[in-house]
């Protein structure tokens, strides 16, 4: 019931916070213009009009520069040769008959507009010792490589352009790191409120945060006193993942909002109705609130591209406002205020489950366990909960650890306890009867741990669930545990004596064979689980797609093909009087349930995705764990009679 209250605050929070944010990369659409023949400020009126709320501004680089046209730099070398050439414009020939030119320095030649503007940036980056100006030349010491990739900051114009006139955008800067940043440099290159529309969202460019990694404070500091959002970018691989974000995403608590994206190399092999529903799927199931969209650079012969792309940012705009995600500007998630009599509760009937399942494990091993010393684990498991609240820190771990204990025991209890009833009624009605009851168990224990898990770090996928293998693991181990030694007398010598003697048996080769097969089962399983696994197969992928295009949420492979069914097998077996074939039936079901309770455990998920998901789970498993059920009920009956009841 403290679960309960806990996560109905969790629902209307996540009810209220589903506005999404489009946000267009400034450089890659505007290049898709030029590239086009087309004026760019019509191409982004046209994106402003199907819905794109906002834009991303890139820091002004001399590479950047020169290939707007806006800026031409040299190194000393190349002016040198250009010189021996006659190649040069009069001012840069001026310096290398004056023999001025060094070899250690580059040169940039611009706009006076735009040279005071690059000539303020490197030395706020620099300092006013490798910077000098000559004449109409700007030299600045160091190597060409090194310099032309050096974020100056943001143009003003630039950023005026796309907020002027009624297609206004809101602007998100992209600034990048630089090893040698200072807490003044640092200040020119997020500061631009000067203009009067202050960018709400900050994304950083490159493979980490700005600051990173001795100044993540400061660049906190300076986006909270500026009033911007981080926009953290959603990674499925830890190439993809910036350096220090899960750093700076603790200090700029709550200013934080995910974003997802898609790289070039994943829209060179996508369909446009395949990268519009990955940005659906990415607001519907992960709590995404920004889309940034790039342009489709390759398209089909004979269609026109900028219309291609202006449809597919319409269809990625249209998908989520009739699945009810407004476009705008969303707030950042809110903290989940948390009652610590709620949560008290909530660590208490976590604390309780384990007793359970501590209880029934060792009831099996031939230890007996007294009501007041399980009493006594739960009452120091609280203690240490209000203890672990003093520290941030030691109360996040506390948590995960609470958590995958909750998963252990749920998962274990769900398949021993409810394979261990007796039941009545025919064969079917006990398999599916097995199926849901067990599935309530666990979803019971999965509430809990949404209750003990909710809050603003696991909902932002900061911290996640810890233990996934483990929790994937040891609960077939201690449910077969349960299931082969739970119904006979004996303790710890009499299960040592069975095991001894199960293992000088002679190994068969039908044995070896399922031992093989279940040892690479297991690999598999394990190496699908958490958040970097191994990849799809394409018939799998084929029919994710499927359930995906027919439901509303797909539901977990593990679940419903695989869990379940064995699941309702391992009851049917039971039924059949078939002993040998309930244990290694029940340890594959063990891994729908323990699918079930991880459904849960993913608190960046919303609820209502996850019980959709978990029901869509149990009754296709429902429905294709009855075929086989059907099928062993009539071959048994030919062989031999069913067993009354």
């Amino acid at each position: 019931a403290a679960s309960l209250a806990i996560l109905s605050t969790r629902w209307r929070v996540e009810t209220r916070t589903r506005t999404v944010e489009v946000i267009l990369d400034a450089q890659a659409w505007r290049e898709l213009a030029i590239r086009e023949g087309r004026p760019p400020r019509e191409v982004f009126a046209a994106l402003h009009v199907r819905g794109a709320t906002s834009v991303a501004i890139y820091e002004g680089t001399l590479r950047r520069l020169l290939e707007a046209g806006r800026a031409s730099y040299f190194s000393g070398g190349d002016l040198q040769d250009a010189a021996r050439a006659g190649t040069l414009a009069p001012p840069l020939r001026v310096l290398v008959t004056s023999g001025r030119v060094r070899a250690e320095a580059v040169y940039v030649l611009a706009h006076p507009s735009v040279a005071e503007w690059v000539e303020e940036g490197f030395r706020g980056l620099l300092g006013t010792g490798r910077v000098r100006r000559l004449g109409h030349v700007l030299e600045v010491l160091g190597t060409r490589v090194d310099l032309e990739e050096l974020g100056l900051g943001f143009l003003p114009e630039e950023l005026a352009a796309y907020q002027a006139g009624p297609a206004g955008f809101h602007l998100v800067l992209r600034p990048r790191n630089y090893r040698g940043l200072t807490p003044e440099n640092l200040t020119r290159k997020l500061n631009v409120s000067a203009l009067g529309h202050a960018p709400h969202t900050v994304v950083f460019e490159g493979p980490e945060v700005l600051g990173y990694e001795r100044m993540i404070d400061e660049t906190a500091r300076h986006l909270k006193a500026l009033r911007y959002r981080y926009g953290r970018i959603e990674a499925f691989s830890a190439k993809r993942k910036q350096r220090g974000e899960d750093v700076l995403t603790a200090r700029m608590e709550p200013a934080v909002i995910r974003l997802f994206s898609l790289t070039p190399e994943e829209m060179a092999v996508l369909t446009p109705a395949a990268m519009e529903d990955k940005f659906l799927r990415a607001a519907q199931e992960r709590g995404i609130r920004l889309a940034y969209l790039r342009p489709i650079i390759t398209t089909s012969a004979g269609v026109d591209a900028i219309q291609a792309n202006l449809d597919f940012a319409d269809g990625v705009v249209q998908g989520l406002t009739r699945n009810g995600f407004p476009v705008g500007r969303p707030d950042p998630l809110p903290e989940i205020p948390q009652s610590p009599i709620l949560f008290g509760l909530v660590a208490a009937g976590a604390l309780a489950l384990g007793a359970i399942a501590l209880s029934e494990l060792a009831r099996t091993a031939g230890v007996h366990l007294e009501i007041r010393h399980l009493l006594i684990l739960v009452a120091a498991g609280l203690l240490a909960t209000g203890l672990a609240q003093v520290g941030a820190g030691t109360f996040l771990l506390w948590r995960k650890a609470l958590a995958l204990g909750t998963a252990i025991a749920g998962a274990t209890l769900a398949v021993a306890v409810t394979l261990a009833q007796e039941s009545s009624g025919g064969v079917l009605r006990r398999s599916l009867g097995a199926l849901w009851r067990a599935s309530a168990i666990s979803a019971a224990a999965g509430v809990l741990i949404a209750a003990l898990l909710t809050a603003w770090p696991f909902m932002l996928a900061i911290h996640t669930f810890l233990g996934v293998k483990v929790a994937h693991i040891l609960p077939p181990v201690l449910a077969a545990f349960l299931l082969t030694f739970g119904a006979r007398p004996g303790g710890e010598r009499f299960i040592l004596r069975e095991i001894w003697r199960w293992l000088e048996r002679p190994l068969r080769l039908q044995y070896a064979v399922i031992a093989v097969i279940a040892a690479v089962a297991a690999v598999m399983l394990l190496g699908r689980s958490g958040n970097f696994g191994l990849p799809l197969s394409g018939v799998e992928s084929r029919m994710r797609d499927l359930l995906e295009d027919l439901l509303v949420v797909r539901p977990r492979t593990k679940e419903f093909l695989i869990g379940h069914p064995a699941f309702m097998l391992a009851a049917a077996a039971q039924a059949l009087g078939l002993r040998g074939w309930v244990v290694p039936l029940a340890v594959i079901g063990a891994v729908g349930q323990a699918g079930v309770i991880n459904s849960f455990s993913h608190i960046h998920t919303p609820l209502q995705v996850v019980l959709l998901r978990t029901l869509y789970a149990l009754i296709i498993g429902s429905i294709l764990g009855t075929v086989p059920v059907l099928i062993l009920k009539r071959v048994i009956r030919r062989w031999r009679p069913v067993p009354a009841g």
